[in-house]
């Protein structure tokens, strides 16, 4: 509800998905990044999943003005957001979606946002409970 709230205020926009993952399985995220081709600063990015009606950030990175063209949040053995080993989803996770969230809520930044993404790397570890 919160996302959609956030984006019917011009907050927040999806930069890909939902994918869809297994209820039945556990999942861990080894390693997540995105590439943007233009610096663009003052926005978060960040990697949520979804568990029946529920959402719950998985990580997140606050973009600088100077931030690298491949942007990370979780690399293997270290979530930026959390600062932990291991990035587990939550157990009966049913999809996860990459938000970006903040700046001045212009239409242009999402629009500039939007035209300078070029795709997120997502490595996910899937075992059975």
């Amino acid at each position: 509800k919160r996302l959609n709230i956030w984006a019917n205020q011009n907050k927040a926009v999806i930069l890909d998905g939902s994918f869809e993952l297994d209820p039945s399985r556990r999942y861990s995220v080894d390693l997540m990044s995105c590439k943007l081709v233009n610096r663009i600063g003052s926005i978060s990015i960040g990697l949520f999943a979804f568990f029946g009606p529920y959402m719950v950030q998985i990580s997140a990175l606050l973009l600088a003005i100077r931030h690298a063209k491949e942007v990370f949040l979780i690399k293997p053995g270290v979530n930026f957001l959390t600062m932990e080993r291991i990035s587990m989803l939550p157990p009966k996770s049913d999809g996860i979606v990459l938000v970006a969230w903040g700046g001045d809520g212009n239409n242009q930044t999402w629009k500039h946002l939007k035209e300078s993404y070029r795709g997120m790397k997502l490595i996910l570890n899937q075992y059975e409970e």
